[in-house]
């Protein structure tokens, strides 16, 4: 989606193209990127002259003779082309200009979200568009309103930001790089955002955009700022679109979670969240001591979920045992899965297991998502053997991973699971935890004693605790 810097790369292009050019006649390819009547959009504007166009946050306006105004927004894929009048429009031309210079501007959008609409330049800044916008970060000399507006905020500041009531231009990309920069988790509570913090924003937030802007903008997939033209700041980019690779500052692994249905990038080390609730995720391999460390949580107060207890509950309804049986051929006994069954199954059948969690770990996700809600606790953990695999780790503020020496591990698994040991680590051999124990922010050795691992849990207890706010 182009931001500020690309609409500001536009802007730029546009001026370049439109001042002085009268507008001959119009073409409407699509009426729906048109607020208001076509018809009186085409008529008021036929004959009219471009003077300039300016920007504010990611609107472009368009200032025309006779006093009126174009206000346009790109959204998600729109932009604007100059062709000569002899050429085929481009492939998602949705609105044409001709121009009195045998050129015509086309308003392209694959997506067919942008907009333009008429206004007059008495009463355009009035327009519910433009009036609920915050300043621009480049413009603000003193964080005190922003930091006053924002106290009454619960929602995570990089929703926050994005809403561009607070400052605006900032999009998906420019939220990801800014907050990296000041170092604040992006679903920190707006309201916990001290003033300090918010001057940090808007500093990083205008020295991101700025190098943005002189940059052309970002070229990511498919958004050019104009016709055969990129941008290079992508180039420049240290976090948006990389997670799981490495932070130059502290050595761990970028995370992928998502922020209001928008995909976030954030680093577990340097961008810590504060306030409630936090949602921990708790993995390991089969017998690292999950267990032990989710019982130590909930002894000492926290909400807990297993996903083994979620998973053990879904096997037994009637229907998705009957689903599980028809799907690998297979025969329950009472109307519910036997997970003996099941399991020697897939030791004969390795390949059905990507099949199951296809199938299960989307209902999982369901679940534990339902329970986390209708919980108040500040700090809430879920035991999830299978996170990365389910894509499960997306939901949560932290990850804490177990560890155990693998003969520890087999000890115990032994003494515990008897005759399933050799099938359980198997199992733990095709475990991809190792390939994300940089994503973690804490680590939690259990080759020791069940007094070492409580202190282990108790010492991230405190350290969780000084993050509530």
């Amino acid at each position: 989606m182009p931001e500020l810097p690309e609409v500001e790369t536009v802007k730029n292009l546009l001026n370049k193209i439109v001042p002085g050019r009268t507008i001959k006649s119009i073409d409407v390819l699509r009426s729906s990127n048109i607020e208001g009547d076509p018809t009186t959009f085409v008529n008021t504007l036929v004959g009219q002259t471009y003077h300039n166009v300016t920007r504010i946050g990611k609107f472009l306006i368009f200032h025309l003779s006779n006093n009126l105004v174009i206000i346009s927004h790109l959204r998600m894929e729109g932009k604007y082309y100059e062709y000569d009048e002899g050429e085929d429009n481009s492939k998602y031309a949705r609105i044409v200009f001709h121009l009195d210079n045998n050129k015509k501007l086309i308003y392209d959008d694959s997506r067919c979200f942008g907009f333009m609409k008429l206004a007059d330049e008495d009463s355009y800044l009035l327009d519910k568009g433009l009036a609920k916008l915050g300043p621009e970060p480049f413009v603000v000399n003193d964080a005190t309103p922003i930091y006053k507006k924002a106290q009454k905020l619960r929602i995570p500041i990089k929703s926050a930001l994005l809403s561009q009531e607070l400052i605006t231009g900032l999009g998906n990309i420019y939220v990801d790089e800014t907050l990296y920069a000041s170092n604040i988790h992006p679903h920190t509570p707006t309201y916990l955002i001290s003033k300090n913090d918010w001057k940090v924003i808007i500093k990083s937030a205008s020295e991101v955009m700025n190098k943005a802007i002189q940059m052309g903008g970002s070229t990511i997939k498919s958004y050019h700022p104009g016709k055969d033209i990129d941008g290079n700041f992508q180039n420049e980019i240290k976090i948006y679109g990389k997670a799981g690779a490495i932070c130059p500052i502290c050595g761990k692994k970028f995370r992928f979670i998502t922020t209001g249905g928008r995909g976030t990038t954030f680093c577990p080390s340097c961008q810590k969240k504060l306030g409630t609730p936090l949602n921990i995720a708790l993995t390991g391999k089969i017998a690292s001591g999950k267990s032990e460390v989710l019982n130590v949580f909930k002894e000492n107060g926290y909400y807990t979920i297993s996903t083994d207890e979620i998973v053990a509950s879904l096997y037994k309804n009637k229907d998705i045992a009957k689903k599980i049986s028809k799907m690998f051929s297979i025969s329950f006994i009472n109307d519910e899965v036997d997970k003996s069954i099941l399991r020697n199954h897939l030791k004969d059948n390795p390949k059905d297991k990507k099949k199951l969690e296809r199938f299960i770990h989307p209902l999982v996700e369901k679940e534990t998502a339902r329970l986390l809600s209708l919980d108040k606790n500040d700090i809430r953990v879920v035991e999830v053997p299978l996170l990365f695999e389910s894509k499960m780790d997306r939901m949560f503020d932290s990850i804490i991973i177990t560890e155990s020496k693998k003969e520890n591990r087999l000890k115990h698994q032994k003494n515990r699971d008897g005759d399933k040991a050799s099938i359980l680590e198997k199992i733990n051999e095709s475990n991809v935890i190792d390939e994300h124990r940089l994503e973690a922010e804490f680590i939690i050795n259990n080759d020791g004693n069940l007094k070492e691992l409580q202190k282990q849990v108790q010492n991230i207890i405190n350290k969780l605790k000084s993050r509530l706010g």
